[in-house]
């Protein structure tokens, strides 16, 4: 059983994902956290995929290490533990550059295919659903209107001490829209069975309830 969550960001998928993953028992895939770590690899570096030839050839050489511990997705860098500077805003506007890279996307969906190859995965992302596992038994769209995303994820930058201006951010989430609809590659849509469901006035119970419901009607024999 795979279960890919999709959607924009600041929709809420973190969090869904996270306690979706934690109430059936299964592992916690955010895919997201791979390509900020790419990205973060490769500034170490002085790198960016958009422009440096060398980014292709570089990616199997980066020092990181993808692998799943105690239910989730854990990401080192020679052997040091990658999270809090993975969620700055800067390595997430690269993130979202780099993400439009063909050689990024096929690096990265081949380590995802491989970590959920065991399956029971509750897999969050943006092409989950259309492309990495277009088989997924259950696949979910999660999306809220860009004030509610906006300060949603105004308070996840709080939260870890980041100050962000509101308009500012709000503006950001619309040119992150943009780029993810309207990339040639992988653009961020639902898959055509995927449940669509606005979050915008949900609180996350009322989510985690229509969620588990839905598992569990897709999960009858």
């Amino acid at each position: 059983m795979i279960i890919t969550i999709d959607g924009p960001a600041g929709a809420g998928k973190s969090t869904v994902c996270r306690l979706l993953a934690k109430a059936l028992g299964y592992v916690y895939l955010d895919t997201g956290a791979m390509y900020r770590a790419i990205a973060w690899a490769l500034k170490e570096k002085g790198l960016t995929c958009a422009e440096d030839p060398e980014c292709a050839a570089c990616l199997p050489t980066l020092p990181l290490r993808f692998f799943i511990a105690e239910g989730a997705l854990t990401i080192t860098c020679n052997g040091r533990f990658l999270d809090d500077e993975l969620r700055e805003p800067e390595i997430t506007r690269e993130a979202s550059r780099i993400s439009q890279s063909a050689a990024v996307r096929s690096f990265l969906t081949e380590w995802q295919r491989r970590l959920a190859s065991d399956g029971r995965v509750v897999a969050e992302g943006r092409d989950m659903g259309t492309v990495v596992f277009p088989h997924a038994p259950v696949k979910v769209f999660l999306t809220a209107d860009l004030a509610t995303r906006t300060q949603r994820r105004q308070a996840q930058y709080r939260e870890k001490g980041i100050s962000v201006d509101y308009a500012e951010l709000e503006a950001q989430i619309r040119e992150r829209d943009a780029a993810d609809a309207e990339r040639a590659l992988a653009p961020l849509r639902p898959a055509p069975d995927a449940l669509l469901l606005d979050t915008s006035g949900m609180d996350i119970s009322g989510v985690m309830e229509r969620l588990l419901r839905f598992v569990r009607e897709k999960d009858r024999p």
